[in-house]
C-alpha cells in the first residue's frame, strides 16, 4: 500500500475513513485530564498521515501547537478551507509546508512523504496523537513505520495511540486489525507502553456492523520514547 493508493481515494472522495467527530480520547486526555490551558502553547502535538483531521483543529483551538504530514495536496488544502482558516504554503526541502495565519495557536501542515521525514523536522514536537496512522497500515509497512517513528523522536515524547481490535476474516482493512500483541512487538524496544483504557465500540459503529464485524474494539495507549 503506497502512497498513490491514499492520493487516489483522496481524489475520488473514498474518505470514509476521514472522522467528522474529534476523538474522544484525545478530548479526554488532552482536555479534561490534559495539561493547564496556559501550558499548552510550549507544547507541540505531532499527527501523523493527518489528512484533513478535526483533531487538528481541536488542539489549535484548545492551545497547543500543532503540526501534521499528509501526502495528498486536497487533504490540506481542504483543511483549511472547510475550516475557514487564512494559510499560506512554501517550499521546505522536498514537502509543501501550509501554515494558518492569525491563528491563536500555529497549525503547520508539511504535505509530503512520511518516511522521508527527519528528526530535525520534530525538533519542537512534545507529544503525538496517532489515531489513524498505525491502523491504516496493513502488515508489511507496520515495522517500517514504527521504526520510523523511533527513529523521528527524542526520549520522552509522548504518544497517544489509538488502535482497532477485530477479527481480520470479516473485514478487509483499512482500517486494519492491530492487537495488544502487534503494539507489543512493534514498539517495546524503544518506547515504555501503557494500556489506558479499551471499549468494544461495535454498537455505535453500523457502518462497520454492515461490513460484517461482530466486534470492534478500539484500545488506547501512551507511549513514551525511551
Amino acid at each position: 500500500m503506497e502512497i498513490d493508493f491514499w492520493l487516489e481515494r483522496w481524489d475520488k472522495n473514498e474518505i470514509g475513513f476521514h472522522q467528522q467527530a474529534v476523538n474522544p480520547y484525545l478530548v479526554y486526555f488532552y482536555g479534561t485530564k490534559g495539561p493547564a490551558v496556559e501550558q499548552r502553547d510550549r507544547l507541540k502535538v505531532f499527527v501523523p498521515l493527518c489528512g484533513k483531521s478535526k483533531d487538528m483543529l481541536w488542539l489549535s483551538q484548545s492551545g497547543y501547537k500543532v503540526f501534521g504530514v499528509e501526502c495528498s495536496e486536497r487533504a490540506v488544502k481542504d483543511f483549511f478551507e472547510e475550516n475557514a482558516l487564512n494559510y499560506r504554503n512554501a517550499k521546505k526541502d522536498e514537502y509543501a509546508l501550509y501554515q494558518a495565519n492569525g491563528q491563536t495557536s500555529l497549525i503547520e501542515i508539511l504535505q509530503g512523504d512520511f518516511f522521508a521525514l527527519q528528526q530535525t523536522d520534530l525538533d519542537d514536537v512534545t507529544d503525538i496523537f496517532d489515531r489513524a496512522s498505525l491502523v491504516a497500515l496493513p502488515v508489511e509497512l507496520r515495522e517500517k513505520y514504527a521504526n520510523k517513528m523511533a527513529e523521528l523522536q527524542k526520549p520522552g515524547i509522548r504518544s497517544l495511540l489509538v488502535t482497532l481490535t477485530y477479527d481480520q476474516s470479516e473485514m478487509n482493512g483499512p482500517p486494519f486489525s492491530v492487537s495488544e500483541e502487534d503494539v507489543n512487538k512493534l514498539y517495546s524496544d524503544n518506547f515504555t507502553i501503557e494500556k489506558l483504557c479499551f471499549k468494544d465500540i461495535i454498537d455505535d459503529e453500523t457502518g462497520f456492523k454492515d461490513r460484517g464485524l461482530s466486534s470492534l474494539v478500539e484500545t488506547v495507549y501512551k507511549l513514551v520514547r525511551k
